[in-house]
């Protein structure tokens, strides 16, 4: 009864000191979520395990998660279930998987692509069927799985089943020593055999969750009875204040780092209580977690947290030096104001106006956050003024009071308010269209005056003196000077490009010391009197030398805080020289997005910051005692593509960090890298620059991608840098060569040797070949020459007999011409001879036949005498026929085939047939055959008539061609 006292003596005391190091520590911590879609829609997350900065682990319903701070992977087992335990050995080079009866581990393969290789596949049915492997773990050369009632070691590639005869729960190495916890408590691996732990028999009654290194011996988290810490002799429960918590929604798994401790539940989500402060914090669906089911959890590096939910990976940024108030969807409104009064922290969102304690108390079920009644609607700005907070509300101005809200004067649409310099009893007030004057009479606050003459926006305004005031709205900076009594507009003008400001974004007015400044898109500005211009003011207090974009400027006890939607800045005006180092913290945008045209700050300390913000309110703690801001700044060449003729992944990052170097064909000389950094710097404001073999550095650019297109032969090295607002540079390199062209490869040159000695060869040889070949075209041509010369001679000597041919023929014809002449004389002459003959005998008749008397006997005796010999002289128709026959033998039997043909010819038309073929005309006819012309012509008709010739026949043709 003493201890249970003692204990809750000790947990009350916890209790209250938690509340006070969590209000003075920050707010809620923000959350990033990670949904389902991202990594492949697997909805349970069974275990987490970070690798370095960047590397993240985690077994999940759908397979292996991997996740590089920027991009998800997911890699599933053979047999499709869901992987139950991860862990990436950096010894063996290779991340080990369990699953649901099968295990084996992921390699990096060429270009860094993960590999899965099976070992439960060739086990045996104690080594394979081991149910849901929950845990794997490394020891020296030893790996465990752990299974749901044995476990198998696996030794230089040799297997040894362990059987726990019992339901494993969960299990944990600690100092390289296996414990398992079971429905009986928690046991030890010694060698091949569990032995119960010492000291810890009262957790045989309980349900075991987690068991991980604390101090000098183990930490147990049970389901419902809290933590235990044994050190091997005895065993007593750690109190942390959160025991009811633990006990009602029940612990599911638990992760340590250093003095923080984080708690899954089933139904709360998680709580994390650190043992050096003894504070605790819950984070469930009210302050960002997507769930209240937390099945894994686990740290990183950085001291942030990884929760695997029921529906989805939730990271929640501890060390970031950024808070939250509250999250959607259990908001309060878009934050415009924040103020501290009277123990309260008043909150001006776009709903009304809120409350809550301060220091702000942070529970399990939330904030205790309550609206100040009468207050809904636009609130703008919370200002103080003497000793008095007034709320600027879209309704008009209001004192704060108690929780109340007290209307002061009629006006409506007031943006800011501002102490009258010199003047505790008077007030400006910026209106949507003009400026109030306000004082104090009689304890109360009236209207004096709307100064007249001006009438837009006074949104933002500082006072150069009581009489002097800028006035900011958008990007339009108004000078205002005012009359003695400050009712009225003395001097007015707007200043714009023309006058030195720069172009674009919006302007803010702020007062640093004595001096007006303006925060631009392009840094800091402030008013030079003397040529009534802006000017760029680089030597301001603090920022000396920083031209950032900050969207304002706030001074607060010496400090100078800027703020922009990249970045928070804290500079010390106090330090030696007019201003110390300017620490600069960025802002994640996917966690805070400030109001668009409304970002400011409200300093609460010398540490602590309330930035309002689209989703309510962050709480900025300047980072001293929290060490850090959470962040990784580590960049890396995440990819390497071949981007011709069509994208070809060749190298990918890995776990190990290892940079294999590609050897690349020639004809995929095109590559594209892409680049990046961990997702808590996805920022727009960092710069990157690149060079390829040391060449000169690129200029800055934003992009993430570099690609190199038609690169030649040789080694390469890309290098890529990003720079960092605060000047800080992240490098990352990766090497690469492009190989040859195949036609200037060694291989090439080898066959371009040999082929230039066959040529060579081929060459020498085609000489000889030459050589040989013109001799014999030489001997060929001689030949030739001499068949030519041949050929000629026998032409010549054709042509020459041809000659004497034709000379022979001519001379024939001649011949025949003539002996054809000859035979005509001779007939003609034969045929003259008979004819005179024949006369003379006429005419010797005759005389015979005058002489009478026997006295001219003996006369007429010799006349008879030479009658006869006339007779015998005259010949006949044997004359004729040889004359014939010698024709025939002239042309080719002419009078023969005449004869034949036509049989009936007279002596005289065959002989007219003769003279005709002999080329004899009319006239030279007409004697031959005694006849006269006509008659021969006569003849010519009868010829044509038995020959059967039509008249447009020739009857010489007939007789020369047709016979």
């Amino acid at each position: 009864m003493r201890m249970k006292k003692r204990c809750a003596c000790v947990a009350l005391f916890l209790t209250m000191f938690s509340l006070w190091a969590e209000a003075a520590g920050g707010w809620n911590s923000f959350i990033i979520h990670f949904d389902k879609s991202l990594y492949g829609k697997g909805a349970h997350t069974w275990q987490i395990v970070p690798y370095d900065d960047n590397w993240v682990y985690f077994a999940n319903r759908n397979g292996m998660l991997q996740f590089d701070g920027d991009k998800w992977s997911l890699f599933p087992m053979n047999n499709g279930s869901d992987v139950h335990s991860v862990l990436p050995s950096a010894r063996k080079e290779r991340i080990y998987v369990g699953g649901i009866n099968e295990f084996g581990y992921y390699e990096p393969a060429d270009g860094g692509r993960l590999v899965y290789r099976c070992m439960s596949d060739t086990l045996g049915g104690a080594y394979k069927y081991l149910g849901n492997v929950w845990g794997v773990y490394e020891a020296d050369n030893v790996v465990y799985f752990q299974g749901d009632d044995r476990v198998v070691k696996w030794v230089d590639g040799k297997y040894s089943a362990i059987q726990m005869g019992r339901k494993i729960d969960c299990s944990g190495m600690v100092d390289g020593i296996l414990y398992v916890g079971t429905d009986h408590g928690v046991w030890v691996l010694v060698g091949n055999t569990f032995l119960p732990l010492q000291g810890a028999e009262e957790l045989a009654t309980k349900r075991i969750r987690g068991i991980m290194p604390y101090r000098d011996g183990v930490l147990v988290a049970t389901a419902y009875d809290g933590l235990f810490y044994c050190d091997g002799y005895k065993m007593e429960p750690l109190v942390t204040g959160a025991e009811d918590f633990m006990r009602r929604y029940e612990v599911f798994c638990a992760a340590r780092m250093g003095d923080k401790i984080a708690v899954g539940t089933v139904h709360r989500g998680l709580v994390l209580i650190d043992c050096g402060t003894r504070s605790v914090s819950y984070f469930n669906d009210r302050n960002g977690l997507c769930n209240h089911t937390v099945l894994s959890v686990a740290f990183d590096a950085l001291g942030n947290l990884w929760a695997g939910m029921d529906n989805g990976i939730d990271y929640i940024c501890l060390s970031s030096p950024f808070t939250n108030l509250y999250s959607y969807p259990y908001s309060y409104g878009t934050g415009y104001a924040a103020a501290v009064e009277g123990g309260y922290l008043y909150l001006g969102t776009n709903q009304g106006l809120y409350r809550t304690g301060y220091p702000v108390k942070l529970g399990d079920k939330g904030t205790d956050i309550r609206p100040v009644p009468q207050s809904s609607g636009q609130v703008w700005s919370l200002c103080r003024v003497g000793g008095e907070l007034f709320c600027l509300h879209d309704r008009g101005v209001f004192l704060v009071k108690d929780g109340r809200l007290e209307r002061v004067t009629g006006i409506t649409g007031a943006w800011y308010c501002q102490q009258v310099m010199g003047c505790d009893d008077r007030m400006y007030v910026g209106v949507y269209n003009g400026l109030y004057l306000l004082a104090r009479q009689d304890g109360k606050w009236q209207e004096v005056a709307r100064v007249g003459g001006l009438s837009h926006s006074c949104r933002r305004f500082e006072q150069e003196n009581s009489r002097v005031l800028w006035v900011c709205d958008r990007n339009q900076v108004t000078r205002v000077e005012l009359t003695e009594d400050l009712r009225q507009v003395h001097r007015l003008k707007v200043y714009k490009a023309t006058d030195g400001l720069p172009v674009g974004g919006d302007i803010s007015v702020s007062k640093v010391g004595k001096q007006i400044c303006f925060a631009t898109s392009r840094g800091i500005y402030r008013y030079n009197p003397q040529e009534d211009r802006m000017e760029p003011w680089t030597d301001m207090p603090g920022l000396r030398g920083n031209m950032a974009a900050y969207a304002c400027l706030q001074e607060y006890r010496g400090k100078l805080f800027g703020l922009s939607s990249h970045e928070l800045c804290v500079a010390d005006l106090e330090a030696q020289g007019g201003g110390g180092a300017c620490l600069r913290y960025p802002i994640h945008q996917s966690l805070l997005e400030l109001v668009p045209g409304n970002e400011g700050l409200v300093p609460l300390s010398d540490s602590l910051v309330v930035i309002p913000c689209e989703e309510g309110f962050a709480l900025f703690r300047v980072p001293g005692a929290t060490g850090g801001d959470g962040r990784s700044r580590t960049l890396y060449i995440k990819n390497m593509y071949l981007s011709y003729p069509k994208d070809s992944l060749v190298y990918t990052a890995n776990f190990l960090g290892e940079k294999p170097v590609p050897s690349i064909a020639y004809s995929w000389n095109s590559v594209r890298f892409e680049y990046g950094l961990p997702f808590m710097e996805a920022r727009s404001d960092i710069r990157f620059q690149y060079r390829l073999n040391e060449e000169p550095w690129s200029d800055y650019t934003k992009m993430r991608t570099k690609e190199y297109s038609n690169l030649s032969e040789g080694a390469y090295a890309f290098e890529v840098k990003a720079v960092f607002p605060d000047g800080t540079v992240s490098s990352d390199r990766i090497a690469f060569d492009i190989l040859p062209p195949w036609y200037r490869t060694l291989p090439a040159y080898v066959c371009y040797s040999v082929l230039a000695l066959v040529l060579a060869w081929a060459a020498w040889r085609w000489e000889q070949l030459r050589v040989r070949r013109e001799k014999k075209q030489a001997v060929v041509e001689k030949d030739r020459e001499m068949h030519a010369m041949e050929q000629e001679y026998e032409a010549e000597k054709i042509l020459r007999e041809k000659q004497i041919m034709e000379l022979e023929k001519e001379k024939l014809e001649h011949d025949l011409q003539h002996k054809s002449q000859e035979m005509a004389n001779l007939m003609i002459n034969f045929l003259r001879k008979n004819e005179i003959l024949t006369e003379i005998k006429t005419e010797i008749l005759k005389v015979v036949a005058s002489m009478k008397g026997e006295g001219t006997r003996e006369e007429k005796k010799q006349l008879i005498i030479i009658n006869n010999k006339i007779d015998s002289s005259i010949q006949g128709d044997e004359v004729l026929k040889r004359i014939e026959d010698q024709f025939d033998l002239l042309h080719n039997n002419f009078m023969k085939r005449l004869h034949a043909k036509h049989p009936d010819l007279s002596n005289n038309e065959r002989m007219m047939c003769a003279y005709l073929k002999m080329g004899l005309s009319t006239k030279e006819i007409a004697p031959l055959l005694n006849i006269s012309v006509r008659g021969v012509e006569t003849v010519r008709y009868r010829l044509r008539k038995k020959f059967g010739l039509e008249r447009e026949d020739s009857l010489t043709d007939y007789l020369n061609n047709r016979l």
